[in-house]
């Protein structure tokens, strides 16, 4: 015989068991947003969650989180930018506790006992991107910042070499190029060049020198 038998139909265990999963589904936790608008000077954002609950069995998007503080890598008197832009994918992480008096300039004080509430989401810049749509043009060998496509990167590896790639090739070689360029001129660049005379330039030797050390940082000289 199946359920219970007697003027009770649940048990103490069974309320118990209710109560927590209550508390559990209605907790909120990190997850993915999407920027819609972006106030630079406050450094806020409105973002509209990824996440849908399900209300009555349907699928409902969470209303846009507004004022949400963007949070960019700072530390040491420096800081990491990003121009963010409407569509751009953050992860929202909540505080444990109400936050306004901290933002407000205040100490952490929280006038009440809110906890992990949609109110106090930060915006974290390091994506929110599906494992669907992983970056492109992976460079497993060495550290970059990169455009998204990565046809532009600063690139250091870790033996301490360096590239720079710009729209116009890389920045270290095109350096070592035209000092070679200079080095193999036979003018004297200090005193301007003189008609029907052969001149050696002048430092030619520690022109090339740097050359050779730009050469030596540059991770296409490997």
């Amino acid at each position: 015989m199946s359920g219970y038998i007697g003027k009770y139909t649940n048990q103490d265990r069974d309320y118990v068991t209710n109560y927590a999963r209550g508390v559990v589904e209605n907790q909120w936790g990190e997850m993915t947003g999407e920027v819609v608008d972006v106030d630079y000077g406050a450094q806020t954002a409105t973002v509209r969650p990824d996440y849908k609950r399900r209300l009555n069995g349907k699928p409902e998007q969470i209303p846009d989180l507004q004022e949400v503080p963007l949070r960019m890598p700072r530390a040491g008197g420096f800081v990491v930018t990003n121009p963010v832009k409407a569509g751009d994918k953050v992860t929202l992480r909540p505080q444990m506790r109400n936050s306004e008096a901290f933002h407000g300039g205040g100490d952490y004080e929280a006038p009440d006992a809110r906890t992990s509430s949609l109110s106090d989401y930060e915006a974290f810049l390091d994506g929110g991107e599906p494992l669907s749509k992983p970056i492109p043009n992976f460079n497993t060998q060495n550290m970059e910042i990169r455009s998204e496509d990565g046809q532009f990167a600063i690139e250091m590896s870790e033996g301490g070499k360096f590239r720079i790639r710009g729209a116009q090739g890389n920045v270290y070689q095109l350096i070592a190029d035209a000092l070679r360029l200079i080095g193999s001129d036979t003018l004297a660049i200090a005193y301007g060049s003189s008609l029907g005379n052969d001149h050696a330039l002048e430092n030619r030797a520690e022109i090339l020198a740097i050359a050779d050390k730009l050469d030596g940082m540059s991770l296409d000289k490997e």
